[in-house]
């Protein structure tokens, strides 16, 4: 990712607690998912540079680091709200043709995608690596088994 942790930060995209999260249950307890609102801005006393907004599910509204302090509260869940596309990829769980969001790739299996729903759902063997594809044009970050 960009060296830059806020850089490739945009309102739209959604959001689950991080490596650095240290606030509780204000996203309503883990595996909560919010939508980030708002980026923070150099000089704003509300919402600082390197500070995200993000509206949770169940209601709540804060903000969040996003390299401030050198803190990182949230992690990216899903980009597929703000437009990201894999064109000519298909899921091969669900059948899914022009993949929105994020693209996972099976590193055992010869051509095995999947879309994030799925991915997120366990489909497909638990004990297989993947790379996953922020856009169609990102490298790919490798991942661990999800199980095994």
């Amino acid at each position: 990712m960009d060296p830059d942790p806020q850089a490739g930060v945009q309102v739209g995209m959604r959001v689950v607690r991080g490596v650095d999260w240290k606030w509780g249950q204000q996203d309503g307890g883990e595996g909560g998912v919010g939508t980030v609102v708002e980026l923070g801005r150099h000089g704003s006393p509300s919402t600082p540079d390197r500070t995200v907004v993000v509206q949770w599910d169940q209601g709540t509204r804060t903000n969040y680091r996003a390299g401030y302090q050198g803190a990182h509260d949230l992690l990216l869940y899903d980009n597929a709200q703000i437009g990201v596309r894999h064109p000519n990829i298909i899921c091969d769980c669900c059948k899914k043709h022009g993949l929105r969001g994020m693209r996972w790739k099976c590193r055992v299996c010869l051509d095995y995608d999947l879309c994030t729903q799925c991915y997120m759902h366990n489909k497909h063997e638990l004990a297989h690596a993947f790379d996953r594809y922020e856009t169609a044009h990102s490298r790919p970050v490798t991942l661990s088994p999800r199980q095994g």
